[in-house]
């Protein structure tokens, strides 16, 4: 019999069990919520992957409804997986869509970037993709998704009878491809794309070939040269004739085909930077100069229908950014000015009827499509309004029956600030996209102090042309608050990567001005007034730059266009004077040049597909990595590339062109090593690590990371005839 102590004590067991079970389900419970909630932004990590380096939109879109359904609780979470899951539904032409912009503003209406994210994006697709009922018009999306390579008007154009569209496949690393509209069917044309990629393409009218720009990095110096592939009935790759190749031609864009298709309209762009409006023989490569333009380019230039005009924009003054129209003819004798407007007007392309031009013009305050009557080559009567809202669209071709095609971007460009562990490649916060707009922002670096983000952000009024653009804002954001001040800039192309300067007064990039004149600017970081530093002759131009440590001098290289070779200079600022560190291919000295914090070596990629070198001030240099013929075949690629604060590890990203990777290499010697961070896209081309060491400032996008769309107008001109 057991006394009442006994019984005391066994009770008191009991309890103690009791206690310990219950306080074991409470750690156990805590537990499991912590996991939850770090396994919604470990969920958010897979889906940006899923959609951004393996393209595999369902698989994402999956994920990111796991996390709305499952994390509502996180505010912040789930407006981001919200935003995401509708640009994801944007890709694969899903109208849900609008119901997932919809619900961030009526339930996380307080995350104020999201809520602007979404908005926006709202406001596009309500232009873009409701049907209107003005004149008959309906417009409709074609192709969407990360090979469509249609967002700039340099890259493709559609045959008359809308049946094929040429454009570069990235997902292959460039390739030149076809596709079939009325299929859905891509057909490549050219095989893997190695050391080379295409950029740049225009369809014969029959489909039957394809003049495209390859830039070869295999011949020495590297350029680009103009070739024509056949498209076969069955699919076949075939090998491509080289139709035109000069060392003195920088650059080439093909932009239409004769009617006959004995010609290919095309620009050059010769290494004095001139541009050239030409015409090669698709027999014998010959060329025929029909004039001579600055260093800017026309939007879009076409044939008319019977092969005796070109027309084509191109602003009015060296320092205006402002279009006109013009008809040039076919043999160069004679040019007419066929839209004189103080607005922005560019070319959409000829009426298949050859009596009528279409152009787009922002003389209303938004951007419309106009049309102009035309007979021999000279205008009839004021123009007409036809469409009102198009957007900021790239002409890609006018079909017999007056279909209108054209590609929109839908630009996945964007800062991310994220949080690393770097002794152990450890992600202690997920990556968090800043900034008010989307899709065109670029290249951020933290100031010295730590205190501000700069970027860049784009607001394009006109299709770029692939080598200039209007619109540039610099960014600063307040770390502290997230307050952000934007500074428009005067500059007529993308400044490279803006560095600050050690007092964080300025920053320095590589840009054209106003006028476009290359070369080296300082750039206000308090009013965004843009001044020279060091401005380039017609023979050459700069790529990035930096300061040295005590904000004296400054480093940069200076590219030959002839020879494609490159110095690297440091300039003292008080002196003028430069000296000579190094040389080397232009190529590979292009984007890539940062001093180390303690100013005594610069780290440079030696090529784009080449390796990473570390050279001291007095020009001794050691090789930190170098790829094996096998990856260069294979297209893989060094991206962003940046010190960390220590000087110790340079950090770089790695791989293929929409599979890119954050890697660490140590810099007195050792192999290199992968971080868990992938983003996809072009992957990480820009990079900046905070003076603390551990928060990482990165843009992602381009290439194949972008979401583009190819679209048409149906029914856009009613009364088209004739053969375009």
């Amino acid at each position: 019999m057991k006394t009442p102590m006994t019984i005391m004590k066994t009770r008191m067991i009991i309890m103690k069990k009791l206690t310990v079970i219950m306080m074991l389900g409470a750690l156990l419970t805590l537990a499991s919520e912590t996991a939850v909630a770090q396994n919604g932004y470990d969920l958010f990590q897979q889906a940006l992957v899923k959609e951004r380096a393996d393209g595999d939109l369902e698989a994402a879109i999956e994920l990111y409804q796991r996390i709305v359904r499952q994390h509502a609780g996180d505010r912040v979470l789930a407006a981001k997986a919200l935003v995401q899951l509708g640009r994801a539904y944007e890709s694969v032409g899903s109208r849900e869509a609008q119901q997932a912009y919809e619900r961030v503003l009526r339930d996380y209406a307080d995350q104020r970037e999201m809520a602007a994210a979404a908005r926006s994006r709202l406001e596009t697709l309500a232009q873009q993709t409701t049907p209107t009922e003005e004149s008959g018009v309906v417009v409709r999306r074609v192709w969407s998704g990360r090979d469509v390579d249609v967002s700039s008007n340099l890259t493709g154009t559609v045959t008359p009878d809308g049946r094929y569209l040429s454009f570069v496949d990235w997902t292959t690393g460039g390739d030149i491809a076809v596709r079939d509209l009325t299929t859905g069917e891509n057909r490549r044309l050219t095989g893997t794309a190695g050391p080379g990629y295409a950029f740049g393409s225009a369809i014969s009218l029959g489909g039957q070939q394809i003049a495209y720009v390859w830039w070869d990095f295999t011949s020495e110096p590297p350029f680009a040269d103009l070739r024509v592939a056949s498209v076969t009935p069955a699919g076949d790759l075939v090998k491509p004739r080289v139709l035109y190749r000069n060392e003195d031609v920088y650059s080439i864009a093909p932009r239409d085909w004769s009617p006959d298709g004995k010609l290919v309209l095309a620009t050059f762009t010769r290494n004095d930077r001139t541009t050239q409006i030409v015409l090669v023989s698709t027999t014998d490569g010959s060329v025929l100069v029909l004039k001579t333009l600055d260093w800017r380019l026309p939007v879009k230039m076409s044939f008319s229908p019977d092969g005796q005009y070109i027309v084509y924009d191109f602003p009015t003054t060296e320092d205006a950014p402002e279009r006109d129209i013009f008809v040039l003819a076919a043999d160069g004798s004679r040019e007419v000015t066929l839209v004189q407007h103080p607005a922005n007007d560019w070319v959409l392309g000829w009426a298949p009827d050859g009596n009528q031009i279409l152009f787009a013009s922002d003389r209303t305050g938004s951007t419309d499509a106009w049309v102009v009557s035309v007979a021999d080559g000279r205008p009839q009567g004021s123009p007409r309004l036809i469409k009102t809202n198009i957007g900021n669209v790239r002409p890609l071709g006018l079909t017999r029956n007056g279909s209108f095609y054209y590609g929109v971007g839908r630009g996945t460009d964007d800062v991310y600030v994220g949080t690393l562990d770097l002794a152990t490649g450890e992600s202690l916060a997920p990556p968090e996209q800043i900034g008010r707009f989307t899709g065109k922002n670029f290249g951020p670096d933290w100031s010295p102090d730590g205190r501000y983000l700069a970027y860049l952000s784009l607001r394009d009024p006109v299709p770029s042309t692939g080598f200039e653009s209007s619109g540039w804002v610099l960014v600063i954001r307040s770390v502290e608050t997230g307050e952000e001040r934007e500074l428009p800039l005067k500059l007529t192309t993308k400044p490279f990567r803006p560095r600050w300067s050690p007092d964080g007064g300025s920053l320095l990039a590589t840009t054209r001005d106003h006028k476009g004149r290359q070369g080296v600017y300082r750039i206000d970081a308090q009013t965004g007034e843009v001044k020279p530093i060091v401005q380039m002759g017609p023979e050459a131009t700069t790529s990035w730059a930096d300061w040295s440590p005590d904000g004296k001098a400054i480093f940069y290289v200076s590219s030959d266009h002839a020879s494609r070779r490159a110095r690297l200079l440091m300039r003292n600022l008080e002196t003028g004077q430069e000296k000579e560190i190094a040389r080397g291919p232009a190529f590979g000295w292009a984007g890539s040049v940062l001093r180390s914090p303690d100013g005594w070596q610069l780290a440079f990629r030696e090529s784009l597909m080449g390796g990473l070198k570390v050279i001291s001030a007095t020009g001794e240099s050691r090789e930190l990595l170098r790829f094996s013929q096998e990856e260069q075949e294979q297209g893989i690629q060094i991206g962003g590339v940046t010190w960390m604060p220590d000087g110790r590890h340079l950090l770089f990203s790695k791989g293929r062109r929409g599979n890119m990777e954050l890697w660490r290499i140590p810099v007195d010697g050792g192999e290199p090593e992968k971080l868990g961070l992938a983003m996809g896209g072009q992957g990480l081309p820009s990079l900046s690590v905070h003076p603390d060491g551990q928060r990482i400032a990165f843009s992602v996008g381009g290439g194949a990371g972008r979401t583009n769309e190819l679209w048409v107008m149906e029914n856009f001109l009613h009364q088209a005839s004739g053969r375009r």
